[in-house]
């Protein structure tokens, strides 16, 4: 039996025996069917049986006496009883999905009109018509930010976002790009925060924030007029979050009515919806509870004729599916971007075309005749990327020839200063379109390949004998090495989000140095296409990797571009698999990932009769096609995707017809991927600290830790352990190299917990109890605060005797029982509350524990106005 088995076991008859409360069951009940192929869990009486393969462990709960495990016959266990060990009326997932039942308003929208003092505000109010959401989505516009060429507040339920647009007076007519910039900021003080740097100010924005922008940034970009040349920004902060549903597609929704109606020249509406699956059943805009559960991310963006953008991840789910929910996301775009047309038709100023050059007749023709034959005569060159790249690249010597050959008949004089950009833009058309008749004509790419032919796959594993698992994937020019590192709970990665501090216990962290592309270039921060990249690749591993309760480590792993032509971020999740792998993470369902493009006649628009997808694009393919479509996932099923479109839109049938394309090429790099590394490792490295993890009563933890710290460094010291994380539920997790160290350690703090010591101080008095009068369950009672928490305030609702020999008598105020509204921030409710005593209703008893409640005083007082 595998240790990590054991250990599950072993954490399930410690939640059981312990009586764990509700959030303890959910997360478990979560562990037991991620992994129902290992064990299922059944209780009966006083014994938990669970099945492990073709055998079965049984544990006798004996009091406090350490459990029996014994080998029995294996017996089949099913959801029913599944239910006897976690109680579905403790998870509650039919909650999740009641408000699905709720009746919310039909799909529609209106706009109004008011006058201020300070002018008139318009407001649009959109129904999206979806079960579970009966919040509108307000949008505002004419009351702040009016100075901007285009500001809104979107409204929904009580988070707030506001964004603007805004412009340069003149183009930048020598550049041949579209200058947009956005920034998504998440404002603490949204959430009833404040900033935890020095300074208490917001700063730079965080990982998740700079993965906002960029799905706010990926389908807007597309749709601005080609030839708009003013530096224009989008700039979105998250004013108010009440903490019910994620804001993320908010800010994308809010930039495209901004832009829509101001007079940058983005011609179509475009919105963006959260789509989530429980159960079988999607959710739009799921709550965060229900997200929490959702074996699907799915953030879709679009017009209302098609879609422009799909990101998300998934639990190994079916093509199918996928469509399904891109389907009913795009439906709900539709209803938006009916709102968004009205709110511009009554609002939106006229968009300022007058700075973008006409085309120069006569250009695209002239660069046809001239460079076709040379254009199809660069595609049929072989050899590196360097040498197909000096003649063919952007600086390569066609584009050098081509310009110098077309300004001797459209001078810069007659056609102004942009005439050299033109040129280059007219033999980029030309060569996208020569790649399209091609794949038309030959069933051919640039390269030779066929339209569905993956390149050439070199795979090592263990390249580095330093370092816990490490992998080189090679796929044509794009090349990664991998490395992958385990450590203890220490070395999670901490998040700081309006939704409160979170920690990462396995995350992906993508380089692209510039020597990968042959180039020099500066080194140092994190851009933010790496973190995007590495984010992509983060989720695609993640539905693989064993859960905390089978693989107690932290797992950090690290992609270094080495080589790039084409898809480095699946070349990621190939190597970062293998690595893990490598490394002897238990991982039963490998993943790999593949980018797929798309070549089209006309750019402009989308035909699913014209439309050629081509596998495992390159560089030129992805720069001069019209789709990067990349798909994670096993040979079942899909774990994370990302598609970005450059025309104005992709059908959902072309969208099918890629997304089957993509799994056979899934399903032939798994199939080289297990040539190289059929499963992983039997064995940790040797480099690889042990762990050793169990529990304690909570109201312990102090004698652990001792009087700043001094125990808990003691005991890592006298044992040599390599760290010790003692968590606020009693857990403890040890971690060293040495398992005689680890079982020493550990029998220590048991001993020292006991009362006894282990050894240093001998045994602790017991604590003085209180003396006095019982309280009176229902009464209410107005007392000292004693304490403040996270988790709540410890209020004394009866003093203990005048000469202090025994103590009040202490209750504790839940952070959910402290207002009839949700407080967020316990410590910092209570200090805008400044006092030092609080009213508050003996309401039971919890564990031995007095509960009390200020909501329930708070709610007597309203029913008695």
């Amino acid at each position: 039996m595998k240790f990590s088995h054991l250990h599950a076991i072993i954490t399930a008859v410690d939640l059981l025996s312990r009586g764990a409360g509700t959030n303890g069951f959910a997360v478990h009940r979560h562990h037991l069917k991620h992994i129902a192929a290992t064990a299922t869990v059944t209780r009966s009486n006083r014994q938990i049986s669970s099945s492990l393969f073709e055998s079965t462990v049984a544990v006798d709960i004996n009091g406090d006496e350490e459990a029996e495990i014994k080998e029995t016959e294996p017996t089949p266990l099913g959801d029913e009883q599944l239910e006897k060990v976690v109680p579905e009326e403790l998870v509650k997932p039919n909650d999740l999905l009641a408000s699905l039942n709720e009746p919310v308003p039909e799909a529609g929208h209106s706009v109004e009109s008011r006058e201020t003092k300070t002018g008139t505000v318009h407001t649009l109010t959109v129904h999206l018509g979806m079960p579970g959401h009966p919040e509108p989505l307000v949008f505002e516009t004419g009351r702040i930010g009016r100075q901007a060429a285009g500001a809104v507040l979107l409204t929904r339920g009580d988070s707030i976002i506001y964004s603007t647009c805004a412009r340069d007076n003149e183009p930048k007519s020598k550049i041949n790009f579209a200058p947009l910039s956005v920034e998504y900021q998440e404002r603490f003080s949204s959430a009833g925060m404040t900033s935890g740097g020095f300074n208490k100010r917001d700063g730079a924005p965080a990982e998740h924030e700079i993965l906002v922008s960029r799905i706010i940034d990926r389908p807007l970009r597309p749709l601005i007029c080609d030839g708009w040349k003013h530096e224009t920004q989008l700039l979105n902060w998250v004013l108010s979050y009440d903490g019910k549903r994620g804001v993320e597609v908010l800010g994308a929704t809010a930039a495209s009515a901004a832009m829509y109606i101001s007079d940058v020249p983005l011609m179509r509406a475009v919105a963006q919806v959260q789509v989530g699956l429980i159960d079988d059943t999607f959710i739009v805009n799921p709550t965060n509870e229900q997200m929490a559960v959702s074996r699907l991310n799915l953030i879709v963006a679009g017009t209302k004729g098609a879609v422009l953008m799909i990101e998300g991840a998934a639990d190994f789910l079916p093509e199918r599916t996928m469509i399904e929910a891109v389907s009913l996301g795009h439906s709900v775009i539709g209803t938006i971007c009916d709102g968004l047309d009205a709110f511009r038709a009554a609002v939106g100023k006229p968009k300022k075309l007058d700075t973008i050059p006409p085309p120069i007749d006569g250009l695209q023709d002239a660069v046809n005749a001239l460079m076709t034959e040379r254009v199809d005569a660069s595609m049929d060159m072989r050899g590196t990327k360097k040498e197909r790249e000096a003649e063919s690249g952007p600086d390569g010597a066609m584009y050098i020839y081509c310009v110098e050959e077309m300004l001797k008949e459209f001078t810069e004089e007659d056609n102004g200063p942009g005439i050299t950009n033109a040129i280059k833009g007219a033999l980029k058309k030309l060569v996208s379109n020569r790649m399209y008749n091609k794949a038309k004509t030959e069933s051919k790419r640039m390269d030779g390949r066929a339209l569905d032919e993956i390149r050439k796959i070199d795979i090592e594993s263990g390249i580095l004998p330093g370092v816990h698992g490490s992998a080189l994937f090679t796929r044509g020019e794009s090349q990664t090495i991998a490395t992958v590192t385990l450590g203890d709970k220490g070395m999670r990665q901490r998040m700081a989000k309006v939704e409160g501090d979170g920690f990462k216990r396995y995350y992906l962290q993508y380089s692209f140095p510039p020597s990968c592309i042959g180039e020099t270039g500066r080194v140092g921060g994190v851009k933010r296409r790496e973190v995007g990249h590495g984010n992509l690749a983060e989720r695609a591993i993640l539905p693989a990797l064993p859960s905390e309760i089978e693989f107690p480590y932290s797992l950090r792993v690290e992609s270094l571009i080495t080589e790039s032509h084409g898809s480095t971020s699946m070349a990621s999740v190939c190597g970062g698999c293998l690595a893990l792998m490598d490394a002897g993470v238990p991982i039963d369902r490998p993943v790999a990932g593949i980018a797929m493009g798309m070549l089209l006649e006309n750019n402009e628009y989308t035909s699913d009769d014209d439309a050629y997808v081509v596998s495992d694009i390159l560089g030129n393919e992805d720069a001069l096609g019209t789709m990067d479509f990349k798909v994670a996932g096993d040979k079942e099923g899909i774990t994370a995707f990302q598609l970005d479109i450059k025309c104005e839109g992709l059908s959902v049938k072309t969208m099918e017809r890629a997304l089957e394309q993509a799994r056979i090429g899934r399903l032939h790099i798994l199939g080289e991927m297990n040539k190289s590394l059929d499963k992983s490792r039997a064995e940790l490295p040797a480099t690889v600290p042990r762990m050793a993890t169990f529990t304690i009563d909570e109201s312990t933890i102090g004698k652990v830790i001792g009087p700043g710290g001094k125990q808990i460094r003691s005991i890592i010291e006298d044992f040599g352990l390599s760290n010790m994380d003692v968590g606020e539920d009693g857990q403890i997790q040890l971690s060293g190299f040495s398992t005689e160290k680890l079982a020493e350690a550990q029998e220590f703090v048991k001993k020292l917990v006991e009362g006894g010591g282990g050894g240093r101080g001998g045994p602790r008095k017991d604590r003085p109890q209180y003396v006095g009068p019982d309280a009176v369950l229902g009464e209410t009672y107005t007392g000292k605060i004693t304490g403040i928490q996270q988790f709540g305030v410890f209020v004394e609702i009866l003093p203990g005797p005048e000469d202090g020999s025994s103590p009040g008598l202490e209750g504790l105020v839940h952070v959910s029982e402290l207002h009839t509204e949700r407080v967020r921030n316990c410590e910092g409710f209570m200090r805008s509350m400044n006092v030092e005593e609080l009213t508050v209703k003996y309401v039971g008893m919890d564990k031995g524990k007095i509960k009390l409640s200020r909501k329930a005083v708070l709610e007597e007082k309203e029913a008695s106005k």
